[in-house]
């Protein structure tokens, strides 16, 4: 097989209490996944894939230490010597223990890094913003490109405003709603109907960025409104193209708080991918998830564009087997808009070096996998 995705919950510890962490139920406990037992999951991952990319998270992945992570890519060249197994390694981080020393290890063995960080409103829901920019700063000193992660807590957070605060540091940036999982449960209200509202005009602003910076979502969108299969994760289906692995071993389909429903097995008793497609929790979550996509598939025009979304966002909301609310509304309602205003570029020939130069770089993308052209800067090649 071609690629599996592995997600790596280091540990649970964390230096900082967002108000929304996903963790505040669990805990935060100190436990760190042994890398023997990372070696083997990653060995037997290798039989049967050509490429693993793993996802480093935690907790505060960082907490481990660099030593730690030292040892890490020093296990992935020797599982590489085996079998030539291609390893990527991506980290999502809150920035505030990096350092020079972290940041050159990220950039000589190529991690991508993703740092949670909120904006200009970071310390309304998390803390130490401060230290988070300094790393931001020092990485983009030293050549080493980050995007960041912002979370929409309530419907006091003004989409338009951050947005323009991370492209003046001139750093992508992903918008995410929040998810009613541990401390989140007890945050301030966040409504479809005004994060939509909200989300439509900063996708107006975006279009309008002759200077803007990459929003993923956006530019997924209109990679689908191209006819592209690009999705994204809450709006695909990532049963056996996705794995996580817990501080303890404990194997899951996700790092997602519903998922420890839904346990594939411990790598101390797991010996090779098969045994975990085999497993109960698997079976379970993937033909609840057939369930949820039966329905979607009778019921919503839009199926076909998300294959009946995240099964995290359907347990989080309606349970597994049906459709999640909100979730699927902003989805409609977003990817309806996108694909609108790309149609108006179309039809109105709006050139597009008036346009953000995230849109012309999604077609360029789009037209190339399905062998179009692009030879001008007018948008009359659409496939």
């Amino acid at each position: 097989m071609d690629k599996i995705n592995v997600i790596v919950k280091t540990t649970n510890a964390c230096n900082l209490r967002c108000k929304y962490c996903y963790n505040s139920e669990s805990g935060y406990t100190t436990e760190i996944l042994p890398l023997d037992k990372l070696e083997k999951f990653l060995t037997m991952l290798a039989v049967d894939f050509r490429e693993i990319v793993l996802v480093w998270h935690g907790g505060e992945p960082t907490y481990c230490g660099l030593d730690y992570f030292k040892k890490i890519v020093e296990m992935e060249d020797r599982i590489h010597a085996v079998n030539g197994v291609v390893i990527r390694n991506s980290l999502q981080t809150n920035g505030t223990l990096l350092n020079e020393e972290w940041i050159d290890f990220f950039k000589k063995y190529d991690f991508k890094v993703g740092l949670s960080f909120d904006g200009k409103d970071n310390d309304k829901y998390r803390q130490q913003g401060e230290k988070t920019l300094k790393a931001m700063q020092l990485m983009q000193k030293k050549g080493l490109n980050a995007s960041c992660l912002a979370v929409v807590a309530d419907d006091d957070y003004d989409l338009i405003e951050n947005y323009e605060f991370f492209a003046s540091k001139n750093i992508a940036v992903e918008f995410s709603y929040l998810f009613m999982e541990g401390g989140a449960k007890t945050m301030g209200s966040l409504t479809k109907e005004k994060y939509v509202e909200k989300y439509l005009k900063f996708v107006d602003h975006w279009f309008e960025d002759v200077d803007g910076v990459d929003v993923r979502l956006i530019e997924s969108y209109i990679a689908m409104a191209m006819g592209n299969y690009f999705r994204i994760c809450s709006n695909s289906s990532c049963h056996g193209k996705y794995l996580s692995i817990a501080p303890n071993g404990d194997i899951y389909n996700c790092g997602r708080d519903s998922m420890l429903l839904y346990p594939f097995g411990n790598v101390s008793s797991v010996n090779s991918y098969d045994e975990i497609i085999a497993s109960d929790g698997f079976k379970n979550l993937l033909l609840g998830s057939i369930e949820r996509r039966k329905k979607c598939k009778a019921n919503c025009e839009f199926f076909d564009n998300c294959a009946g979304g995240c099964a995290d966002c359907a347990l989080s909301e309606n349970g597994l087997t049906n459709p999640p609310e909100f979730a699927c509304y902003c989805f409609q309602k977003i990817y309806t808009h996108v694909k609108a205003k790309m149609q108006k570029i179309k039809d109105e020939k709006i050139p597009l070096d008036k346009l953000n130069p995230g849109v012309r770089r999604t077609l360029k993308r789009c037209m190339t996998v399905s062998g179009g052209n692009f030879e001008n800067l007018i948008a009359d090649d659409f496939v």
